[in-house]
């Protein structure tokens, strides 16, 4: 008994151990979709995965505190706090998979734990409590329109559920003196009930036809006046709908207005957060000022009124710059991301010469390259622009599919197989001009053409100490820093080429194509083809051993294979390790790491057995990169967390 008791302790020391060993590393900001404060004053942020992060001090700090349900696809597409109840929130949800849905969901506990509250496999678009009546909740879905009297409770639908129009609901609003008016914006102009949901019209005069409304606003001080933007513009109404005026003053380009938010206190004044940037009117939408760069997305808006001597605070959230801060009535921003770090990182890459020095590709406003130094602890933008070239003609960012490590320094690989090299001299990219010779065909006499080496689709794209190689046309190319290649002979092209893999000194490669595998241990000038495993066609990935060439790794759609007979036989890894798609893997000197797409890391000691999954619901996400910075210490790049740095047990 002693024993069990004291072997129940080490564990339990251990899982706290391993629980406390994430951190997240930034790079601060990222996609804010939705922004919502309840009735205590905490403010609260919806992402693009579910994961809802709140502030205590108007945005001073932000604090990852949950995700609704378990799904990684969750939009929180709106945040409503319950005007009665402090730390009560509502989200509304829809899942990015076609037909999964969505729901609402409420935490009673400002965001830390949170439970489905209804509208589950509704896409829900929209969420509003009525201001009059503050037990009742009003939901747009793509369905159409749901009540709830009971916060959430049960609810019932209020649009007739086999009309044709009034459905894909975007946008709510209710009138603040009756409940039982109610507004609904759909993809094709908007809708008003007057008696509750038991009867609905139309109002679409004065706007374009066709106008999908994206959001609407009934003034706080003035039931008569309300707002709306569609695809067409901004547009306000004196007589509760009845007729539309198109307000002047916001370009045609940034019509995209995704909601409009009207400063409780000073009801004149309104923001307009669009795709060209926040907006804002003094005077009831008359005349309108951009005050932030044209090239913000902004989604959300909150006015958060005076607090113990502070002034009116308005945050907006951004797709590519996170949370920005205004003292001064929306004139002037400043960032607000502490604590906020949900970049979509679309690869991160290790430097092979300096673990510490990383290189991530990220999404923001189309993708952009940043860097850091000191294993992900600041970070900084790499630049983009090119030489050697005429006005950086092939280059561009947008046009990254991946990026390398070489021993000649950074390789990004674009969209049409060409590959660029990043010069740290000059701190500018430039074409690397690789090139082979084809063989001439039979009966000519020609000694062949040459031909410039890309990288065909779906090929791989691999380094020894000194070359390159990479799967192209005519096959497995070994090429050199000049851009000397020679294709190998123990590789000739192939019609569908998935993954590659050399050993540090080039004697050992590795070549998946057309559902056989080939091993050369001869530099290339030789292989044995086998089947990969029954049932798999391709390879994500290769990951040989350079001091046991017998044993071979596969990631596949169907989970992690490794043969310890240099792929004569064929085992698939269980043992704690689901069979499902595995994405990412990398072997260091004591560990092998593995990633799912929908989140899950799991860690081995040698890659075949007793699996055991690292992260938790904070850091599930779909991994994009993989790096040791130094023993004991790997580096995560994460789709929707950023990046997140794991310590193993022993080295926390």
């Amino acid at each position: 008994m002693r024993f069990a008791i004291v072997f129940l302790l080490l564990l339990s020391a251990g899982m706290r151990l391993s629980a406390q060993a994430w951190e997240r590393l930034g790079p601060e900001g990222g996609l804010v979709v939705s922004l919502g404060a309840d009735s205590g004053g905490a403010v609260y942020l919806g992402t693009s995965d579910g994961h809802v992060f709140v502030s205590e001090d108007r945005g001073g700090h932000w604090e990852l505190r949950g995700r609704v349900g378990l799904r990684t696809d969750a939009v929180i597409s709106a945040l409503a706090g319950d005007p009665r109840v402090a730390g009560r929130i509502f989200a509304a949800a829809w899942f990015r998979e076609a037909g999964a849905g969505g729901g609402v969901f409420r935490s009673d506990d400002a965001g830390r734990s949170w439970q489905a509250s209804g509208l589950q496999g509704e896409a829900v678009r929209a969420l509003e409590f009525a201001a009059s009546q503050p037990e009742t909740l009003v939901a747009g879905t793509r369905s159409g329109v749901f009540r709830s009297a009971v916060a959430g409770k049960s609810w019932e639908r209020i649009s007739p559920p086999d009309d044709p129009e009034l459905r894909n609901v975007d946008s709510i609003a209710i009138a603040p003196g009756d409940p039982g008016v109610i507004y609904a914006g759909t993809y094709h102009l908007p809708w008003k009930t007057g008696d509750g949901g038991k009867s609905w019209k139309s109002i679409g005069t004065g706007l374009i036809d066709d106008s999908d409304i994206m959001s609407l606003r009934v003034d706080a001080a003035n039931a008569s006046r309300l707002y709306l933007s569609a695809c067409s513009g901004i547009y306000r109404s004196e007589n509760r709908g009845a007729l539309w005026t198109k307000l002047q003053g916001i370009p045609y380009a940034a019509r995209r207005t995704q909601a409009i938010v009207q400063d409780p206190r000073n009801p004149l004044t309104l923001y307009a957060a669009t795709t060209e940037g926040l907006w804002v009117t003094r005077d009831a939408g008359e005349s309108w000022q951009r005050t932030t760069p044209k090239d913000w997305v902004v989604n959300a808006v909150a006015v958060l009124p005076p607090q113990d001597g502070a002034a009116t605070r308005v945050l907006i959230g951004t797709e590519a710059q996170g949370v920005m801060a205004s003292e001064d009535s929306g004139l002037t921003f400043a960032r607000a991301n502490r604590g906020f770090t949900h970049e979509v990182v679309k690869q991160l890459a290790g430097d092979v010469r300096d673990p510490r020095h990383l290189l991530l590709l990220l999404e923001r406003d189309g993708m952009e390259l940043v860097e850091s130094r000191d294993a992900g602890r600041t970070w900084s933008s790499m630049l983009t622009t090119a030489i050697g070239v005429a006005k950086n003609a092939g280059w561009s960012a947008d046009r990254i599919v991946r990026v390398y490590s070489s021993p000649w320094g950074w390789l990004a690989r674009m969209a049409d197989g060409t590959l660029w090299v990043y010069a740290e001299t000059s701190h500018a990219w430039q074409i690397w001009k690789g090139s082979y010779a084809v063989p001439a065909r039979k009966g000519k006499t020609s000694s062949g053409v040459a031909r410039k080496a890309a990288v065909v689709p779906g090929g791989g794209l691999v380094f020894s100490s000194e070359n390159v190689y990479l799967a192209a046309a005519e096959g497995v190319l070994r090429c050199d820093r000049a851009g000397k290649c020679e294709p190998l002979p123990a590789f000739p092209r192939a019609t569908r080429a998935s993954a590659l893999w050399v050993s540090p000194e080039g004697r050992s490669v590795s070549f998946a194509s057309d559902g056989k595998i080939g091993i050369s241990r001869d530099a290339g000038k030789t292989a044995v083809w086998r089947d990969l495993p029954a049932g798999i066609t391709e390879a994500n990935w290769i990951l040989g051993d350079s001091r046991d060439f017998s044993r071979v790794f596969l990631g596949t759609r169907r989970g992690l294979y490794f043969s310890r007979d240099a792929t004569e036989h064929w085992t698939l890894a269980r043992e704690g390790l689901p069979a499902a798609r595995i994405e990412e893997g990398l072997r260091s000197s004591d560990l092998f790491i593995v990633a799912l797409p929908e989140g899950g890391m799991y860690a081995s000691e040698d890659g075949m057995g007793n699996w055991n999954r690292v992260d938790e619901d904070a850091e599930r996400g779909r991994v994009t990169g993989v790096v040791e910075t130094q023993p004991g210490q790997f580096v995560f790049g994460s789709q929707s967390e950023g990046v997140l740095l794991w310590q193993t047990p022993k080295t926390h």
